[in-house]
């Protein structure tokens, strides 16, 4: 009967090993978790460049296609510069659309609710 007991004991001591590994795991991710989301100043930098090259590229391509699409139907029809103003003129509002949707959708919602302060 002493061999059941000393099996059971040693089970214990080695589930207790495994429990703290497995705490000690948990704190080590959640400890880089933290690390990772912690914006310091060169990743918010890094940040605010990324999206500020992105809003150029998507308003200029935008602008850009647009002027290219008016100027080759103004050599089609015959009709120059007046669809490559208004193709432009679209692109430019296309552009300024995409950007639009693009900080609608990084600016967070408020937490209050979107609710005006009481007074």
């Amino acid at each position: 009967m002493q061999n059941g007991s000393d099996d059971d004991a040693d089970m214990k001591v080695r589930l207790a090993k495994l429990a703290s590994a497995l705490q000690a795991r948990r704190e080590a991710d959640t400890a880089e978790e933290r690390r990772r989301s912690d914006a310091g100043p060169d990743k918010s930098l890094g940040r605010a460049m990324s999206l500020g090259f992105r809003v150029l590229t998507e308003f200029v391509s935008a602008a850009v296609v647009g002027g290219l699409i008016g100027w080759l139907l103004d050599k089609w029809l015959g009709t120059t510069p007046w669809l490559l103003v208004l193709f432009v003129g679209l692109g430019v509002a296309a552009g300024f659309n995409n950007v639009y949707r693009m900080a609608a959708k990084t600016t967070p919602p408020p937490r209050d609710g979107g609710q005006p302060p009481q007074t």
